[in-house]
């Protein structure tokens, strides 16, 4: 098994965090330099033997995994905050380490098959190279709260769209059109703001804002259904009124949704990933029209997005804050990208025939930015068992 995550302590981009950067290779793809670093096992029982030694500044080790069980391989200060990891390293399988320490004690930290931590020796680290700044371990444990208080927010987000959902339903049946677009608007919006949760909302979230892409007939493939089905319909003079069927069936898939929710725990690492995926998404998904089917609400959407990714980074505050330097910076670029929305007269969505303001550029690159301070997010909370 070749290690899939060489090092999740490494930056996630360059200048963005502070922690050291790492690489790494299986048997078959070591780089011949890595013959000539130190050699250091990891297993339950010479977890960290063959390092002994190290100078200040950037370190690397050419760690082989000895046991015959998948192994998480952390370097750790006395204190217990991390400076580099390989997460799994499988059986016989090496891979280089490489951190950036500053002077003082260190050693590596093996757990298992997710078993334990069992620390190795400490090796005193000499000189005065600059090292990085180290992270406090999250466990699972510590993230619970923070998901339970978040997933408490999405049900209400959820009974708030399921009426939003009946206004829209009434609006379809009633054949007015301006105000069904308006009442879909609103529930769009609502949906957009509960991005974190995406990832457990499994084929049911699928069906309430799955997209035409892949279906064999396109648009008018009588399975699409949802959000996005309906907002075809509207911009593209279909019956209001013919639509309702569709307004009926989404009603339906929330329900089943709200049901899902009160036996579905949200896990902690989705959570955290979120906080970074939901602008990443913004970025790749919605400010490039991928999903608009007719209502050019790509702006508001994004509003809503930066309104998702605030409420995830209230929950995971506590624990962010103490861990993230840049998280004040997140603060200021969210503001800003906000204003900058309102800042657009077609925000909502632009005129029959418009092309987006010049202004959709900024909000482009307010987007991009805050994507990239966001990175280091899921790296500084991912749950681990040092």
């Amino acid at each position: 098994m070749l290690p899939r995550k060489i090092c999740a302590l490494a930056a996630a981009l360059a200048g963005v965090t502070t922690l050291s950067a790492c690489s790494g290779h299986g048997n078959s793809g070591a780089a011949p330099q890595a013959a000539r670093l130190p050699a250091v096992q990891a297993s339950r029982s010479h977890c960290g033997e063959g390092w002994t030694s190290a100078q200040a500044g950037v370190i690397r080790l050419n760690v082989r995994n000895t046991d015959v069980n998948a192994a998480e391989v952390y370097l750790a200060d006395t204190s217990g905050k991390l400076y580099g990891e390989i997460d799994p390293l499988g059986p016989n399988a090496t891979a280089v380490l490489t951190a950036q320490l500053s002077a003082g004690s260190y050693h590596l930290r093996c757990s298992v098959n997710d078993g334990d931590p069992v620390d190795g020796p400490t090796v005193k680290v000499t000189g005065t190279g600059r090292g990085t700044q180290g992270v406090e371990p999250v466990s699972s444990a510590d993230l619970v709260p923070a998901v339970i208080g978040y997933q408490k927010w999405v049900r209400s987000r959820l009974t708030t769209l399921q009426t939003q959902t009946d206004a829209l339903v009434r609006r379809l049946r009633a054949g007015d059109r301006a105000a069904a677009q308006a009442a879909w608007k609103t529930a769009n919006h609502t949906w957009h703001t509960m991005g974190a949760a995406y990832g457990a909302f499994g084929a049911t979230g699928d069906a309430i804002d799955g997209d035409a892409h892949g279906l064999a007939l396109g648009v008018k493939d009588p399975g699409w259904t949802g959000l996005l089905r309906i907002e075809y319909g509207l911009w593209h003079g279909e019956s209001p009124s013919s639509l309702g069927k569709l307004g009926t069936a989404l009603r339906t898939d929330l329900s089943k949704l709200a049901g899902q929710l009160q036996t579905t725990q949200f896990q902690p690492l989705d959570v955290v990933k979120r906080a970074h995926e939901i602008s990443e998404d913004t970025l790749q998904q919605t400010l490039t029209g991928n999903h608009d089917y007719g209502a050019h609400v790509q702006l508001d959407e994004a509003l809503a997005e930066l309104e998702g990714t605030t409420q995830v980074l209230s929950a995971l505050r506590p624990l962010l804050a103490p861990r993230y330097a840049g998280l004040t910076r997140v603060d200021a670029l969210i503001t800003k990208s906000t204003k900058d929305i309102h800042a657009q007269p077609d925000w909502q969505a632009p005129a029959s025939g418009r092309a987006p303001s010049t202004g959709h550029a900024v909000v482009d690159a307010d987007i991009a930015q805050l994507t990239e301070l966001l990175a280091p997010v899921p790296t500084r909370l991912e749950p681990r068992v040092a």
